[in-house]
C-alpha cells in the first residue's frame, strides 16, 4: 500500500508506475458510484417532497430549477401575466428572445 504514513502527504513528486497498483480492481469504482447514485436519489426526493409541501408543485414536471421557480413566483405572488394584443410589443420581445434552453456536455 502506498499511503503507510502521513509523510506521503509531504511529498512533491509523484510516485513511479508500479506503486499505482491497486488490489481492489473495480470495487471501489462501484461502491462510488452507488452511493453517489443513492446519495443524489436521496437529494432529490427530499427536494420533491418540499416543493410540492411548500408549493404544491412537483419538481419532476419541470425541465429546469428556473421554470419551477417562475411558476413558484406566479402562484405565490398571485400574478396574472396578461396576453400581448399589441403587436408592436409582440414583435419586440419576440426579437429580444436569443437562446433557449441548452447544456454542456462531451
Amino acid at each position: 500500500m502506498y499511503i503507510d504514513s502521513h509523510d506521503r502527504f509531504k511529498e512533491t513528486e509523484l510516485p513511479l508506475i508500479h506503486e499505482f497498483h491497486n488490489t481492489l480492481k473495480d470495487e471501489y469504482h462501484n461502491l462510488y458510484l452507488k452511493t453517489d447514485v443513492l446519495n443524489l436519489a436521496d437529494v432529490w426526493t427530499e427536494f420533491r417532497k418540499m416543493s410540492i409541501e411548500y408549493y404544491e408543485l412537483d419538481s419532476s414536471h419541470y425541465v429546469s430549477a428556473p421554470s419551477l421557480t417562475w411558476d413558484g413566483m406566479l402562484k405565490m405572488t398571485g400574478v396574472r401575466i396578461k396576453l400581448f394584443t399589441d403587436m408592436v410589443m409582440h414583435d419586440f420581445t419576440e426579437k429580444a428572445k436569443y437562446g433557449g434552453i441548452s447544456m454542456a456536455c462531451q
